[in-house]
């Protein structure tokens, strides 16, 4: 067992300033981070960073870690709870592999992550942070019913469905606002929770000191949600602009999932999709973009969010949404603060991860390469040298530069 950890001499992007600094120590103790500057030393394991970039692990603020992004996930909505417990922790494993080191999974089978996060957490399963909101909760035959939803009705209605999630162990609340894509018979257009109802949800969830995201696609769904109080809009497809004003007063986040609707129309009903799925994600796809350009503008904060485990949309390529995000119009520093320090701040664990400062937990990435130069190389998986979470080497390509390594944990 190792004593402790040296990254040695790397350039630091320390999610702050977003500004290289060259020829950095960073020096790794009990899981945390206990020194940060040039010159450090001590009598420990020593990763040589020379050449290479360190960066606080990457934050994914919307997967679905319990499905595989499988065409046909209809089919996977009835696979027994077993097999999706174990499904799930190989795509834990996935994600952290790719520098993932914190995910927010926003509606899952079963509180199969709930359970899931605990198993990480005891060591049992190799994964990364999860913040999970248990079983989305949806009105009765809304988007996401066929997937496992809790279905709830009336105020009252969505404060006991809320107060089931926080009993489970729901860490935030996912509420449906609108239709959506991959449910038939439901268009994303299309308001669903009523403004009531979601007010109802949103303060359960604040009274327990939880916070609330809301799957809001159409435009009177999403200003019900901001209205309500929400935390963040997941997908936000129809922003209107008085709309965007009041999130960015708010303070209430954007996490777009460009993924998602890319990777649906990229494959099509060729590739084994429903036709019903890929109509309706051409429909929303010029106006996902017109939308975010519409929220930037306003000075919304945007956090990083794939919707990983939709259509072809899988576990470990994560990181293809920042390219995404950029050629939408998102400045490179944004989109890695996006999956950063802004994740984090969303998630309510920016005392805890999302920048490299003394004393916050030790989630790193070290890359081969410049991501301010070229944000994509974050997505070749050849490019993530090493992956450290909460002090633990669990990744490294380039063994040689490791010296003093005696165990696994630092």
């Amino acid at each position: 067992m190792a004593a402790g950890m040296l990254l040695r001499g790397a350039t630091l992007l320390d999610g702050r300033r977003w500004e290289p600094q060259s020829d950095r120590d960073v020096v790794i103790e009990g899981g945390r981070i206990t020194a940060v500057g040039k010159g450090c030393s001590a009598a420990q394991t020593v990763l040589d960073c020379r050449g290479l970039t360190v960066m606080p692990g990457l934050i994914d603020c919307h997967v679905h870690l319990s499905v595989t992004g499988g065409p046909d996930f209809l089919r996977e909505a009835r696979d027994p709870l077993a097999f999706v417990a174990w499904r799930a922790a190989k795509h834990a494993r996935d994600t952290l592999q790719a520098g993932f080191t914190t995910v927010r999974s926003l509606g899952d089978r079963d509180y199969v992550t709930v359970h899931l996060r605990e198993a990480v957490a005891e060591g049992l399963v190799e994964g990364p942070r999860i913040v999970t909101a248990g079983l989305p909760i949806c009105m009765t035959g809304g988007h996401g019913w066929l997937f496992g939803s809790r279905e709830a009705d009336g105020a009252d209605g969505v404060r006991q469905a809320v107060r089931e999630q926080l009993k489970a162990g729901a860490d935030v609340i996912k509420l449906i606002a609108t239709g959506g894509v991959l449910t038939p018979g439901v268009q994303p257009g299309a308001p669903q929770l009523t403004r009531a109802e979601l007010e109802a949800g949103v303060e359960e969830a604040h009274k327990a000191g939880r916070r609330a995201a809301a799957h809001a696609q159409g435009a009177e769904g999403i200003r019900n949600a901001v209205l309500a109080g929400i935390d963040s809009i997941e997908h936000g497809f129809y922003l209107e602009e008085d709309t965007a004003s009041l999130m960015a007063t708010r303070g209430t986040y954007l996490v777009p999932t460009f993924s998602a609707l890319r990777n649906i129309l990229a494959h099509g009903t060729s590739a084994g999709l429903a036709e019903y799925v890929v109509q309706k994600a051409a429909t929303v796809s010029t106006a996902q973009v017109e939308s975010f350009q519409r929220a930037l503008a306003a000075g919304v904060r945007v956090a990083l969010g794939t919707d990983a485990g939709t259509p072809f949309n899988y576990h470990g390529a994560n990181a293809q949404e920042l390219g995404h995000m950029v050629e939408a119009g998102l400045p490179v520093a944004r989109a890695l603060a996006a999956a950063t320090s802004e994740a984090a701040t969303l998630l309510g664990l920016d005392h805890e991860i999302g920048t490299i400062d003394v004393g916050k937990a030790a989630d790193l990435i070290v890359v081969d390469g410049d991501p301010l130069a070229d944000v994509r190389i974050l997505a070749d998986q050849a490019r993530i040298v090493a992956v450290i979470a909460r002090g633990r080497l669990l990744r490294c390509t380039h063994p040689a530069r490791v010296t003093g390594l005696s165990g696994r944990s630092v």
